[in-house]
């Protein structure tokens, strides 16, 4: 979330849904993320949920996060944050969060 300015409504709803989130006072809705996208990405075993986490159905939410299961050192099992961003731009030249969930586990863009 680095790369949003700090009082971006996008940085400010991110931040909103991991507070609640970490403090347990949000009704989670994951989603499988499709494992090969139209658009080229590969995202088996991911999960997203939109955001904000609140928003009345998915068209509600123009954000969201995807997360991939990672295992810790003490063998217990977690989600592990893997992308942030807009679900579908509309402007050409900005990634969607499944593209930048791609490049983060594949090392490029689709």
């Amino acid at each position: 979330m680095e790369r949003l300015d700090p009082h971006s409504r996008a940085r400010l709803q991110a931040q909103r849904a991991r507070r609640d989130i970490e403090a347990g006072r949000a009704r989670l809705d994951w989603q499988r993320c499709e494992p090969e996208g139209a658009d080229g990405t590969k995202l088996p075993g991911c999960v997203k949920l939109y955001v904000p986490l609140d928003a009345d159905g998915a068209s509600a939410a123009p954000f969201g996060f995807v997360f991939r299961l990672v295992q810790n050192p003490g063998g217990s099992l977690a989600w592990s944050l893997i992308a942030f961003g807009e679900r579908h731009p509309s402007n050409r030249q900005t990634h969607s969060v499944y593209k930048r969930a791609h490049k983060r586990l594949h090392g490029r863009y689709p």
